[in-house]
């Protein structure tokens, strides 16, 4: 085998290593892309979990909760504190899901849950609250799209999803 021939053979190895590390940097950006949707999913899931769980076990909580849609403007400065801060565990995950489907990031499917859920804390005082403190750590595109949505109106009550599942 002469230089030459060596030298063609080891560019096509080199040709063929090139082409299998391009596929695989896809299938990891695939995987990757997964991942990070999974785990918006996840964290999506977890704060309905946690709310749900904590308004069965806390009565405390469970009544604040549902004061927070009725009693929002007479509450002192110590509840609106407490309800603002919730509103803000609520809406930065939501802000954080918008940004990502804005960038392509989350399935159709995905996009239906976030939207209910937008509509639904969108109406909420403390989250409205909240929002006034957060907005401008997200983009005017951010902004345009949540300050769009219809914030009128309670979106709940505890009390109704309770009778709603009898």
């Amino acid at each position: 085998m002469t230089l030459e021939q060596a030298y063609y053979i080891t560019e096509i190895i080199v040709g063929i290593g090139f082409i299998i590390s391009i596929v695989f940097l896809g299938l990891q950006m695939k995987q990757n892309s997964y991942l990070l949707r999974k785990s918006m999913a996840d964290q999506r899931s977890q704060r309905v979990i946690w709310m749900a769980q904590t308004c069965s076990t806390d009565a405390d909580f469970r009544d604040f909760e549902r004061r927070i849609d009725t009693e929002y403007s007479t509450f002192n400065v110590d509840e609106k504190f407490r309800a603002n801060m919730m509103g803000v565990r609520t809406l930065t995950s939501i802000l954080n899901e918008l940004l990502a489907h804005f960038d392509g990031q989350i399935s159709d499917d995905e996009w239906i849950n976030l939207r209910w859920n937008m509509v639904l804390a969108a109406k909420r005082p403390n989250v409205q609250a909240a929002y006034l403190w957060l907005k401008d750590g997200y983009s005017k595109k951010i902004q345009v799209f949540w300050e769009g949505l219809d914030t009128s109106g309670v979106s709940h009550k505890v009390g109704d999803l309770g009778r709603s599942f009898n």
